[in-house]
């Protein structure tokens, strides 16, 4: 395997990575704050379900890592990111 195309791979998992544990935390806090204020309004009731669902959430992540997995390769492919010469150091 070239090392681009691993650093290049690495660095798309791992941007989705950090934006999937900020949302999935996001909505745990959020759930937490509604339930200690008893907050009421459309907005909570959709954060409510949110989190009675996160099995049904954690299949539209999985689907979302396969998904930025073929455009990431589908990207790195048009740009010609394989083209790059690397060299190594002895």
């Amino acid at each position: 395997m070239k090392p681009v195309r691993k650093l290049y791979y690495n660095m798309n998992i791992t941007l989705l990575s950090v934006l999937v544990a900020l949302l999935v935390g996001t909505i745990e806090a959020l759930s937490v704050l509604a339930t200690q204020f008893k907050l009421t309004g459309f907005s909570w009731t959709l954060l409510n379900r949110a989190t009675d669902n996160f099995g049904t959430l954690g299949f539209l992540i999985a689907g979302v890592f396969v998904v930025a997995w073929g455009v990431s390769a589908v990207v790195y492919r048009a740009r010609g990111y394989d083209e790059i010469e690397v060299e190594r150091l002895a």
